[in-house]
């Protein structure tokens, strides 16, 4: 038998919000022949215990301070109970009245946690590779004690004297809900027997100099809309259909498959307030008709500043609730993986592995871009290949890129040997080299947009940018381009303005588009320009800085038919122009920038080529990129 005493000190520091062993006092207690139990619910004006079998009721006493109520069961063993807590509120017409409600007591539970993964943590063996995942144990979690359901609270507070659960279900009052201290440790823990739906909930902690500081949890699933920044919580319930994308998703060689990228920020990419599930519908039928197959999302984890774009994570365990619950986020990830679109997202600021684990196994995700090389290498050495199928990275080839925008935002007359400005930069000088991006970060900060880096007048501009897509497009690696730039925007990203797409009822807006949506189609149906052999080998340039021509090959396919790329980088056009194959036969113009539905002069070669002797003769328009390859 144990032996209980109300402390007079005890119940003042309960009152006070300083006590941080509530459980010591609160609940049932079990005292040689007798049974005390107590509560403290401040502003009850009265509570009674209940036996949920024989439903007999105890009426308490309130005792010492206000709020705090006490019963002594004389020869009563311990049972299972409810409190029975009336207040009185003011009516509708100015009149008293009294609300009554039955409720579990949280204090008549034990520990809502699994001690073992306490121990995990006071021995230091917390970590993914040691099979601990943060969310088992800390923040807030749905679960059953004793056939009741409830939410388990946990949080890891040094320091703290005293920390409470604190919500829409307690008035935000930290007298209400004290959390336990785990002995040993500096962890406090607390089960609320309530389902407590899409309500709103903080920590609220006192620590030894008497300041409070309220806080979120940091591994909530979801966030209260901003500016409001209260944890929610959420029931993840979503019922997925992309079971067939997910076992497909299984037998891909991502190296050996062409990875098209379009780059999103959600909030801009339209004109009208940004939803997960109505996105998703809309970018689904955008992206299959452009030729993208994978979507990649600036963080989307819950942030605070709009100005951020998403890089000032505040929760990372959550997708932002400006956009809509976690269910809808999953149903948008669902929508598009029905559409055959994978899904990339940017988690630059995330550097822990259980977070990056978690969000692929609960959002289906297909890739996260990192940029940091410990946090990947640690990411592939703790988890052992266990997600082989998912781009973990997603590293940019941003030297690649700066090269080849710098060459091109040349003026015609400046540019000399395409070979030496390009050829020893990643993807060109040993294979493919990550994602040739052609990213935010390119025209982001004032950077100006990929048109607006182009040299000339507004005709060059166009066709100088023609030349560097193709360029991009033939370059080893995996392909991005950020939204808005595959039509031809005007203006860099700022993040706060939308995507203006009424520049497309202009005719040069429009055939850019459908330059970038033709070389999207022949990218993704032709090998030589993404399989793995062809990708690893050295780009070969022949050039000839007189003329400002360039050529490369991209190699050459199992019947012996290679492709080749013409670049003419000068104002002139080339006619005859003698260019060197390896074999001879018929060759074919795959695509040319010059083409007059992209908005060209039209002066390409539109009928099919021979070549003999190994040479075939062709014409090369000015400020052009042609692809070749021998017909089969």
């Amino acid at each position: 038998m144990n032996l209980f005493v109300l402390n007079q000190e005890e119940i003042s520091a309960l009152v006070g919000a300083r006590h941080n062993n509530p459980h010591h006092i609160l609940g049932m207690h079990e005292c040689l022949e007798d049974l005390y139990v107590n509560a403290y619910i401040p502003g009850a004006s009265s509570i009674s215990v209940v036996d949920v079998v024989t439903k007999k009721e105890y009426v308490m006493e309130q005792m010492y301070e206000e709020g705090f109520y006490t019963v002594k069961l004389i020869d009563t063993k311990p049972f299972a109970y409810k409190l029975r807590v009336a207040n009185k509120v003011w009516g509708d017409h100015g009149s008293e009245k009294e609300t009554v409600k039955e409720m579990y007591d949280p204090y008549a539970f034990p520990y809502s946690v699994n001690l073992s993964k306490v121990m995990d943590v006071i021995s230091g063996n917390d970590d993914i590779e040691d099979g601990f995942q943060v969310k088992d144990l800390f923040g807030a979690r749905y679960t059953e004690m004793e056939g009741i359901s409830g939410v388990s609270f946990c949080m890891n507070m040094p320091g703290a004297v005293r920390v409470s659960v604190v919500g829409d279900f307690n008035h935000w009052d930290g007298r209400v809900n004290p959390m336990r201290k785990i002995d040993y440790t500096d962890m406090y823990e607390l089960f609320i027997p309530e389902k407590l739906h899409e309500m709103r909930y903080k920590f609220e902690a006192l620590y030894a100099d008497g300041r409070i500081d309220i806080f979120s949890d940091p591994y909530a699933v979801a966030y209260e809309m901003v500016p409001g920044n209260a944890s929610l919580l959420t029931e993840l319930s979503y019922q997925w259909t992309d079971m067939a994308y997910m076992e497909a998703r299984k037998k891909i060689n991502i190296s050996d498959v062409p990875v098209n990228i379009y780059e999103v920020h959600l909030p801009t990419w339209k004109q009208e307030k940004a939803a997960y599930k109505e996105f998703g519908k809309k970018l689904a039928s955008y992206m299959k008709d452009m030729g993208y197959n994978y979507v990649s999302l600036l963080p989307l984890m819950e942030y605070s500043n709009e100005d951020t774009w998403g890089y000032d994570t505040t929760g990372i365990f959550a997708p932002s609730s400006r956009f809509g619950t976690p269910d809808d986020f999953m149903a948008m990830v669902d929508c598009l993986h029905g559409n055959g679109i994978g899904v990339i997202m940017d988690m630059v600021p995330v550097m822990d592995i259980d977070c990056l684990t978690y969000w692929i196994d609960t959002y289906h995700l297909d890739g996260i871009r990192l940029d940091n090389p410990e946090v990947i290498h640690h990411f592939n050495e703790v988890t052992a290949g266990a997600y082989n199928d998912v781009m973990i990275g997603c590293k940019w080839n941003v030297a690649g890129v700066a090269a080849l925008t710098e060459f091109m935002s040349m003026s015609p007359q400046s540019r000399d040997s395409f070979k030496a400005a390009v050829s020893e930069t990643p993807g060109y000088a040993c294979g493919a080299d990550g994602i040739v991006a052609l990213s935010h970060d390119e025209v982001a900060c004032g950077k100006g947009s990929f048109i607006e880096k182009m040299s000339g007048g507004y005709e060059d501009k166009y066709a100088d940018l023609r030349v560097l897509y193709g360029l991009y497009m033939t370059m080893p690696g995996h392909k991005l381009m950020f939204m808005g730039q595959e039509i031809g925007l005007f203006g860099g990203f700022t993040g706060k303005t939308p995507i203006d797409w009424s520049m497309l009822e202009f005719d040069a807006n429009k055939y850019i588009q459908k330059y970038v949506k033709d070389l999207n189609k022949l990218y993704m149906t032709e090998p030589l320009l993404y399989s793995y052999e062809s990708e690893q080998k050295k780009v070969v340039f022949s050039d000839d800085v007189k003329s400002k021509m360039a050529v490369f090959e991209r190699g050459t396919d199992e019947a012996g038919n290679s492709l080749y790329v013409v670049c003419n980088f000068g104002l002139k056009d080339i006619k005859d122009y003698r260019l060197k194959v390896k074999k001879d036969g018929k060759y074919r113009e795959l695509i040319s920038s010059d083409n007059l539905k992209y908005g060209g002069s039209g002066n390409h070669n539109k009928t099919a080529k021979s070549a003999v002797k190994g040479e075939l003769v062709m014409n090369v328009p000015a400020l052009s990129i042609s692809i070749i390859k021998r017909d089969k």
